[in-house]
This record gives structure tokens, sequence and C-alpha cells, in this order.
């Protein structure tokens, strides 16, 4: 059974790279500031798109624009530093947000138009092994007390991270969500 959601969401030309970095949060796991400066970063980026890449990351992160940016946002320069630190250590699908050429993930450049942005989402089903829980032992003859060493239980450990290619796993039930975002009426 296929099932389509559409939700559809005003914004504007200040707030939607926050409004999509926010939605794909659950895969970048950022702060509220770092989304706030990865959003200007990457709005910065398509209004010099005009400018070479390389050029263009240069330019984006030189001491003016930085000054820009830390005024708009109301951050300290030191703290704006830190967030730029963080962006640069933190990954999405296995390559940095920002790299040492200071350019930004290529998934994350999206770039909104007069039509807004559309945003597809698909949850693939999959199963998960539960663990067993081991069972206590039983108490023979509660009267006779022997002194044994007492063993050291271990807890048992979490489930390594289960890494698995959705996209081979059979489909259980399939539903699709379509979001999209309109712009407003201005």
């Amino acid at each position: 059974m296929k099932q389509r959601k559409v939700i559809s969401l005003p914004t504007n030309e200040s707030k939607v790279y926050r409004q999509i970095l926010a939605f794909m949060n659950f895969l970048l796991n950022l702060t509220p500031q770092e989304r706030d400066v990865l959003a200007e970063l990457i709005r910065l980026d398509n209004e010099y798109a005009a400018l070479p890449k390389d050029k263009r990351a240069k330019f984006i992160l030189s001491t003016d624009v930085r000054k820009e940016i830390r005024d708009l946002l109301g951050i300290q320069e030191k703290q704006f530093n830190v967030i730029l630190s963080r962006l640069k250590k933190k990954t999405f699908f296995g390559k940095s947000l920002i790299d040492e050429n200071n350019y930004i993930h290529n998934e994350l450049l999206f770039k909104p138009d007069s039509d807004g942005f559309r945003f597809e989402v698909n949850f693939v089903m999959t199963r998960v092994k539960p663990q067993p829980i081991p069972e206590p032992e039983p108490i023979s003859n509660p009267e006779i007390i022997e002194e044994k060493p007492k063993e050291i239980k271990k807890k048992p450990q979490p489930p390594k991270e289960y890494k698995h290619d959705a996209s081979k796993a059979p489909i259980i039930e399939e539903e699709e969500f379509d979001i999209s975002l309109d712009l407003p009426n201005e």
C-alpha cells in the first residue's frame, strides 16, 4: 500500500535554509547555532554561485564575510570560530560538512527557487534481531550456603552500530511521503 503525505510549509529566503537543516537534523545532529551558521554559509554559497568554487569558498569564509555573518547572527568572534571548527569536524554521509578547502558538502548545497524546495524521505522497514536476556540461576537449597567467589556478570552490551543498506532490504509495507515547501505570497 503506497501512501503519500505532503506537508507544505510557508517559508521565505531568510529562513528556508534553516528550515531545511532543522528538518535534516536527525541526520546532521547540529546545535541550533551550528544550523544557523551552516544555513548562512549555504545561502552565501548560492548567492555567490557566479564565482569559481575555490574562490567562492575563500570569499565566504574571509574575515569580512565572517564578521557580517557574526553580526547577522549575533555571535561573538570566539564562539563563531568554535562553531566553525565543530562544523568542520562533523560528517554527513562519510564526508566533512565543510572540508579543509572550505567547500561545503555537495549534498547540502540545495537551492530553493520560486516554487520552493521539495524534500523527499523514504522510510524502509527493516527487522532488528532482539538480544536474548540471560535467566538468573535458581537457588538449589536456601539453607546450605556455599561460599563461592562472586562472579562478575557483565551487563549486556548494546548492539554495535547497525549498518545496513536500506535500499536492499525487503519492503514490508511501502509508503511514500512527499514534503514540499511553498513560498508564501508576499
